[in-house]
């Protein structure tokens, strides 16, 4: 296991070049969280076990479904901020500034660290841990009859070791998860085997109420390797099967979310209805640590068809409310929102989501989403959801993963 921090003034791949946006794309998109994938993403990852009475955490988990063993390995991406003058206090840096942790005059500061692990699955293996504590107890697990099945993973008996998940680098935590499916000496395959999901879990346990336990889960993103197309490197790239140099299927083109407008009443109960969004990059690079900036462009449609746009940028990871892409952070500037009832005029509507392609052609900028929706009323408790959006097409441009160099234990 390694961790390792990115400098978020490291430039070189995180630049962006302003420019128009053509919103077209195919009909469908290679990646979908339904089917088996080589790389699965989970694009939020939150834990907050401190307090004693409000706790959330993730289960996350994953499964190998093919008959043989796989191994896997793994990033956790930790978006939390931190504020300017106190390194070690931790922050939201989308969340409200007047809740923020850090004192009168001091900023909550966005930064990013990664941290990666390994670990081997057996034959249709299922597997699950909670972010929050990991699984250190995987066991040493039988089958394992030659040097070159044990390679990598050797047990003190000639069993394989399955490895440990380690739990999240900080409590609270924000942030995101990949695992990539290896061979036996860590390096990428192009065996199609894993598939995951996560579980939020919320649970109130004030003196005074009832306990309540809020759950909302979504499934893993998978990424789907393009077989006898992976030259085993460190760099994994995710674009069009028929483009020379292909390895994974292409992010998608476009996300698409049908969504309830920021404050909407909800006409089956009178709930308030608002709704966070998560975004992660596709490219990545875990090797230089260098974070990369995407402008995200927003085509926001009423019920009536009228639309209206707007842009932000989004650094490594973004979890934010609707409300919060086209204003200030926290709830003063709602009722201006593109996003908010208020100025659409209808309580649902659709809303298209894309990265901004730029001349670099170092890397693409795929995105990939998870949002969450609130629901809040009285006489009952509030109650969320949690769902991927919608996927649309392929992107012209290859999104590029880069990973460190492998190192594999065991003889």
């Amino acid at each position: 296991m390694r961790t390792v921090k990115w400098n978020p003034f490291l430039s070189g791949v995180c630049t962006v070049l302003g420019g128009m946006l053509l919103w077209v794309g195919a009909a469908r998109a290679d990646i979908s969280s339904t089917n088996p994938a080589a790389i699965v993403v989970f694009p939020k990852i939150v834990v907050d076990t401190l307090p004693t009475t409000h706790k959330i955490d993730t289960l996350i988990q994953l499964t190998n479904t093919a008959p043989n063993p796989v191994n896997v390995r793994c990033f956790y991406v930790n978006a939390n901020g931190h504020c300017g003058e106190s390194p070690f206090a931790i922050c939201d840096p989308y969340g409200d500034p007047a809740m923020s942790l850090c004192a009168t005059g001091d900023t909550c500061r966005a930064q990013w660290s990664e941290t990666d692990f390994a670990f081997r699955l057996t034959s249709h293996q299922p597997i699950d841990w909670t972010a929050s504590l990991g699984l250190t107890d995987l066991p040493l697990s039988p089958g394992c009859v030659g040097a070159d099945e044990c390679k990598g993973f050797g047990g003190p008996n000639g069993e394989f070791n399955s490895g440990s998940i380690p739990p999240v680098s900080e409590n609270p935590f924000q942030g995101e998860l990949k695992c990539i499916e290896v061979d036996d000496d860590e390096r990428p395959s192009d065996s199609n085997d894993l598939k995951g999901e996560a579980t939020i879990e919320d649970i109130t346990t004030a003196a005074d109420v009832a306990p309540r336990v809020d759950i909302r889960g979504y499934n893993a993103i998978g990424i789907q390797a393009i077989t006898g197309q992976n030259n085993l490197d460190n760099t994994l790239v995710l674009g069009q099967p028929t483009v020379p140099g292909s390895e994974y299927n292409g992010c998608p083109n476009i996300l698409v979310l049908d969504s309830f407008f920021d404050d909407a009443i909800e006409p089956a109960n009178s709930d308030t209805v608002r709704t966070k969004l998560t975004l992660v990059p596709c490219s990545e690079d875990f090797s230089l640590q260098a974070p990369i900036t995407t402008t995200v462009q927003y085509l926001v449609f009423n019920e009536f068809e009228q639309r209206l746009s707007t842009s932000r940028a989004s650094t490594c990871f973004t979890e934010i409310a609707l409300s919060d892409i086209d204003t200030r952070l926290g709830p003063d500037g709602d009722p201006q929102s593109i996003f908010n009832v208020a100025v659409e005029g209808s309580i649902t509507g659709q809303i298209l989501i894309r990265g901004v392609a730029d001349s670099d052609t170092t890397h693409g900028h795929g995105l990939l989403a998870v949002a969450e929706e609130f629901h809040t009323g009285t006489g009952h408790p509030s109650k969320s959801a949690a769902f991927v959006t919608v996927q649309r097409g392929t992107r012209t441009q290859s999104d590029i993963i880069s990973i460190p160099d492998a190192q594999p234990t065991g003889p």
